[in-house]
């Protein structure tokens, strides 16, 4: 199964909006080596579009989304704990949400840290990397990635001071019967921590 560029998907089918460059579903590739789990590179999460990633707990999940009415939902996973870690997908938990019929998600990937006291230097120290790919007529299209640190929100006049740990992978997309998204969460860019994947759904209000 490969991994075709978005223009000559959107040229051709006319279904989505994607970014990113061709891939193969291949056999799992080495593991990537660095001083911070945060830092490896786009690569380990590409090879989690292959068939021998496993999408059960502790290192992923299945979902089928329920789309709501009048309203948003996530359709999502959490890991266990931070010991997700499998060959085909190095230090990424897996969440492939199925049952989309074609209809706009957006993917998203959230840390979920140890404490809910976090500060502020804790919360800028929290690492999140992620990745989301959409599928459609056997192919799968990369939607974007992103990898960034919690951002802290200081006190206004109605709500205390807090930790942004969620992030939007790209603009989301539209035309895909599934998607996968891969998360990483990693306190001091070295200790993983449990994380969250999946995509948000809905028309919002009526």
């Amino acid at each position: 199964m490969r991994f075709i560029p978005s223009a000559a998907f959107v040229f051709a089918a006319s279904l989505a909006t994607a970014c990113g460059g061709p891939l193969e579903e291949e056999a799992p590739g080495a593991e990537v080596v660095d001083e911070s789990l945060a830092s490896q590179e786009q690569g380990v999460d590409e090879s989690c579009v292959g068939s021998s990633v496993v999408l059960a707990q502790p290192d992923g999940a299945s979902v089928n989304a329920v789309f709501p009415h009048c309203s948003y939902a996530d359709a999502a996973a959490a890991s266990n704990d931070g010991t997700y870690d499998q060959p085909s997908c190095a230090h990424r938990f897996v969440t492939e949400v199925t049952g989309l019929y074609g209809n706009f998600a957006q993917p998203f990937v959230e840390v979920i840290p140890a404490s809910s006291n976090v500060t502020e230097s804790a919360c800028k120290g929290l690492a999140i990397t992620g990745a989301a790919f959409g599928y459609a007529n056997g192919y799968w299209y990369s939607l974007g990635s992103v990898s960034t640190t919690g951002t802290w929100y200081p006190a206004g006049p109605f709500f205390p001071a807090f930790c942004g740990l969620r992030v939007n992978i790209g603009s989301g997309g539209s035309g895909y019967s599934k998607m996968r998204v891969t998360g990483l969460g990693a306190a001091l860019g070295v200790f993983k921590a449990r994380v969250r994947t999946g995509v948000r759904i809905g028309n919002g209000p009526c």
